[in-house]
């Protein structure tokens, strides 16, 4: 749904379109781009996917109720143009759909807009944010799920409330240039990338490739506004170029302990960590949080730094943090199996994530025995199998106690790096059967094991946590 009445004559404008059987006046506050939920009177949108083509599903859209349908005149049959159908006809519906948040988004005048991008901890970060952001008893909208792409962040954008305090955007990427786009739609008062990494190889290339697109989170961004990033950040030159070229202030934050050269603007000193809760000092504060991951906790401190530079008070946000809880599906989640701990994981993965997950588990849970059960990780193209092969190597040197590994031939490059690095070891398996690398897991899992469940998406490794979540019942 639409936060705003939108005249026909409005959109035509706006979307740089022209009406066809639809009266100048008519109002639309509803859209739709599912044919399959389509109300009485919505707009719908006939978007172009990978997949599939709503070009193809306007005659369903209109069979059920939609008052008007915007879409580009070469892609509807001749048939349902004779029909004399309501159109709002465009050249690109997809461009359209941006340029009609763009338009909304300049009517929010007094809230703040937040704008989150990196090579993962996206979505947490974004909850962390509207989490904090709602504590503090303000009005706050955010993106639901992981819905960061050219369609998700419009329909964000488009269902948020102008009285809100704060909106809270997180955008995602699979091609260059695609964060700039998103970025000139969302326009953030304030930005933050999590991280950069190994993801989305097959489009970005390298990681500088992926350092270069993040940055495109600057090119919506007002001259002097504020982004932050970790003081570890991988190719900060390249980030601060960026940032330089936009005129955005460029603050770093981080953790005392962390091995980097230079001290982050923005420092922060752990005090403790535990499964349970754990302790920092911040500009003379002592915050306590649920969180234990090292990811999550400075993940957490990116968020605190941009609030504070808004002049939030500290004593604020230190309750807020205390308040603070972290329960996305598929990330990070603890969970007790009995007698041991699984932690799912299994949302995404690339290689920068799963080694982050591992390290902070290994600090966290130092008494108890590891073991990784690993999907394969997507997108990164030619540099596929090296990097299964490297992580494999990676997980035998990091002392994680077995290894099993579950898809097609890239994960099975999980268990080469491993016999690479200790050919006498029988602790890492292989197979591509589901039912197979449950009951191998259940054959080695011993009591207060530490379980780690974990790849991308296309690797559904959610389907072992609940055939072991059924078998511990």
């Amino acid at each position: 749904m639409m936060k705003h009445y939108y005249t026909v004559r409005e959109l035509s404008q706006i979307l740089q379109g022209h009406a066809e059987h639809l009266p100048a006046e008519t109002c639309f506050h509803k859209l739709s781009t599912d044919s399959r939920n389509v109300h009485p009177g919505d707009l719908f949108f006939a978007l172009s996917g990978e997949f599939t083509d709503g070009h193809s599903y306007i005659k369903q859209a209109l069979e059920k109720g939609a008052g008007g349908i915007v879409a580009s005149c070469r892609k509807i049959s001749p048939e349902l143009l004779s029909c004399r159908i309501p159109l709002i006809a465009v050249s690109d519906p997809n461009k359209a759909l941006l340029e009609l948040a763009r338009e909304y988004r300049t009517r929010l005048k007094a809230g703040k807009v937040i704008g989150i991008t990196g090579s993962n901890g996206k979505t947490s970060t974004k909850e962390i944010a509207a989490s904090l952001c709602r504590s503090l008893n303000a009005k706050t909208h955010a993106t639901e799920g992981n819905f960061n792409n050219f369609v998700g962040v419009p329909l964000t954008i488009l269902s948020a409330n102008l009285a809100e305090s704060w909106w809270v955007i997180e955008m995602g990427t699979n091609h260059f240039g695609e964060i700039a786009t998103l970025s000139r739609v969302v326009k953030p008062d304030l930005g933050l990338i999590t991280n950069i990494g190994e993801s989305h190889l097959a489009f970005l290339n390298s990681t500088r490739g992926v350092a270069r697109e993040k940055s495109g989170l600057f090119a919506g961004m007002a001259p002097h506004s504020i982004a932050a990033f970790p003081v570890n950040l991988l190719h900060q030159d390249i980030v601060r170029s960026y940032a330089h070229q936009y005129g955005i202030r460029a603050i770093t934050y981080g953790f005392q302990h962390w091995d980097v050269p230079d001290k982050a603007d923005f420092s922060a000193e752990l005090i403790s960590s535990s499964p349970r809760q754990s302790r920092f000092d911040w500009l003379g504060q002592t915050f306590e949080t649920s969180f234990w991951n090292p990811l999550l906790l400075g993940n957490l401190l990116g968020v605190l730094t941009l609030l504070h530079l808004c002049q939030v008070p500290l004593e604020l946000l230190r309750e807020a943090t205390s308040a603070l809880s972290h329960t996305v599906k598929g990330r990070i989640q603890l969970q007790e199996m009995g007698t041991f701990l699984l932690v799912d994981d299994t949302y995404n993965a690339n290689p920068t994530s799963f080694r982050g997950v591992i390290d902070g588990l290994k600090q966290t849970y130092p008494a108890h025995r590891l073991i990784v059960v690993a999907g394969a990780m997507a997108e990164l193209g030619q540099e596929s199998d090296r990097l299964h092969f490297q992580l494999g190597r990676q997980m035998r040197n990091a002392n994680v106690a077995f290894l099993f590994a579950f898809g097609d031939n890239e994960a099975h490059q999980y268990m080469a790096g491993w016999q690479y690095e200790d050919r006498r070891s029988n602790n890492a398996y292989w197979t591509d059967d589901m039912t197979a690398l449950v009951e191998a897991f259940q054959s080695v899992v011993q009591q207060e094991d530490l379980v780690l469940v974990k790849g991308s998406r296309s690797a559904r490794m959610e389907r072992f946590v609940q055939l072991v979540q059924a078998r511990s019942i």
